[in-house]
């Protein structure tokens, strides 16, 4: 038997390492991921061979294109601008059938139309309430004002004050009548003048509030109207019963403020003019008549 010297283990020729590890890996079969958000980034590129570079930030990697996600949001999101067509439509209408209401409100305009459009009866059926509730509670005010002028009587205590400046007329009258003296009747006139001036400033802020809120319930039924007419072809009977019966709400709403202003106005101008009467009393009626009393004295 022959003694030979045992070989090194021979394991063959070792196979050389891969010169581009990336790039075969991104030769294989590619394996889809769970979750598509669009458009991958590019893969990356083989390392290259040159020496590294210095760090340098003056070439920057382009910006990735939007991902997937952002276009679903901006999908998702396309129904708040004026860019979807049943608010372009209903823009185009309402400029058409108010154009003045339609120049100074757009962007309000344009605001309630995304609100209520798709138009569905859950959103008809509540139309305008938080405008509508906050009218009544404004109504509310005016309808005070209007009493406590009542109840204050000025132009009765006015008159009386007249009253007591002329000389009784007759033998009765001069035996029987003993009038109140016109000075008597300063202190309530000039309280009356006060609560007349308190009035006017609360009654202008009352006013203003109401105007607002009547312009408001304005737009709301615009919107009702223009809507009504694109959704005049519907064949859900329901749909249309709820929007002409909620136009009809905001109508009488309206109405009501326009004529609570009315009012208000017409008492605003009587508390103006009765301010001037007992203001000309005060300062140049009761003087005179006490100077003139002083002489004959």
């Amino acid at each position: 038997m022959t003694h030979q010297k045992p070989k090194a283990f021979d394991f063959g020729a070792e196979p050389e390492a891969p010169a581009d590890p990336v790039g075969s890996a991104a030769g294989s079969s590619v394996v889809p991921q769970a979750f598509d958000f669009g458009d991958a980034a590019a893969p990356t590129p083989a390392a290259s061979s040159s020496p590294p570079k210095a760090l340098s930030f003056d070439d920057l990697p382009p910006t990735p294109a939007s991902s997937g996600v952002t276009a679903k949001s901006a999908a998702r999101a396309l129904f708040d601008s004026e860019d979807h067509p049943a608010v372009r439509d209903a823009l185009a209408q309402a400029r058409a059938e108010y154009p003045a209401l339609f120049a100074q409100s757009e962007g309000r305009l344009a605001t309630l139309f995304r609100r209520i459009l798709p138009v569905r009866l859950s959103l008809v059926t509540q139309w305008a309430e938080a405008p509508l509730m906050e009218q009544a509670s404004l109504l509310q005010p005016i309808t005070e004002l209007v009493l406590k002028f009542t109840q204050m009587a000025v132009p009765a205590l006015l008159g009386n004050a007249l009253e007591s400046t002329r000389a009784p007329s007759g033998m009765f009258g001069k035996l029987l009548r003993r009038p109140t003296p016109p000075a008597m009747y300063r202190p309530a006139l000039t309280s009356a003048r006060e609560q007349l001036l308190q009035l006017l400033a609360d009654s202008e802020v009352a006013v203003r509030n109401l105007e607002a809120s009547a312009r408001n319930l304005t737009l709301h039924g615009a919107v009702l109207a223009v809507v009504s007419h694109l959704a005049g072809g519907t064949p859900d009977a329901t749909l249309l019963d709820a929007l002409a019966q909620r136009r009809t709400l905001i109508q009488q709403a309206v109405r009501q403020a326009e004529l609570s202003i009315l009012h208000m106005g017409q008492v605003r101008q009587q508390a103006a003019d009765l301010i001037g009467q007992v203001s000309s009393f005060l300062t140049v009626t009761l003087p005179a008549l006490e100077m003139a009393q002083a002489q004959r004295e």
